[in-house]
């Protein structure tokens, strides 16, 4: 902690603009699961003057992220799509007062999730050519294991009740999904797999596995049991709810 200054503390641990902005009319993703930090920057972007109106984000992994993600949201409210495409990784460290060593590359992550945003806005293509992103299979964004419930249920619930458990935690995380153009779909409950089905941005999203995952957990904490969600790429035929 000692190697942070007070401005990147102070955005730790209050960061500003974090959450889901449902709003949202330009969304960009930066980094990976698999390799350390990841994160989802939301713009709401007045259609007519091109202003960035509101700004949120999520990140996952280290605490760099949370800092220059909410840096970056305070620095491009109030900015033209233009001015925001001139801001560089340099600006959102500097706000910060300088990262630390390797630390700094979070700040071109977030810089990096705004240019996706933008351009995905103006309806650009991304700048690295898509031949060098192999599609991914929805299964291997899956999350590896089961999620255990914080408090096991001693009388289970009856599958119409699990149905109506399980519809009503899947709505809950809609608004998140759709935020970045994308939805999730019950199929199918099998024992303790849950089945769904992946749609729109959400069927190749970097962050599909941490979805899953808090999914995954949710309905653990709610069904009172051991769950694994597992996403599929086409719809199966069978019925909700079956134990």
């Amino acid at each position: 902690m000692l190697d942070y200054s007070e401005k990147a503390l102070d955005h730790f641990f209050n960061p500003r603009n974090a959450g889901v902005l449902e709003a949202a009319n330009a969304v960009g993703s930066a980094g990976s699961l698999e390799t350390g930090d990841a994160v989802r920057l939301m713009l709401r972007i007045d259609p007519e003057t091109k202003v960035i109106a509101e700004a949120r984000f999520q990140a996952f992994g280290g605490g760099d992220a949370i800092a220059c993600c909410s840096a970056l949201t305070v620095l491009v409210a109030g900015q033209t799509v233009e001015e925001a495409r001139r801001l560089t990784g340099d600006a959102i460290d500097a706000a910060l007062g300088g990262l630390p060593g390797e630390r700094r590359r979070a700040a071109d992550l977030g810089n990096e999730a705004l240019q996706a945003a933008l351009a995905q806005f103006l309806g650009l293509e991304p700048e690295a050519p898509k031949a060098e992103a192999a599609p991914v299979s929805v299964k291997l964004l899956a999350p590896k294991h089961e999620s255990k419930p914080k408090v096991v249920r001693e009388v289970p619930l009856s599958p119409a009740e699990e149905a109506e458990v399980i519809a009503r935690v899947i709505d809950s995380v809609r608004p998140t999904l759709r935020a970045d153009g994308g939805d999730v779909t019950l199929l199918a409950v099998e024992g303790s797999k849950v089945r769904v089905h992946l749609t729109g941005n959400c069927s190749g999203c970097q962050l599909a596995a941490l979805t899953l995952g808090g999914l995954q957990k949710r309905l653990a904490d709610a069904l009172g049991r051991p769950i694994r969600v597992i996403p599929e790429q086409k719809p199966l035929v069978s019925i909700a709810g079956a134990r």
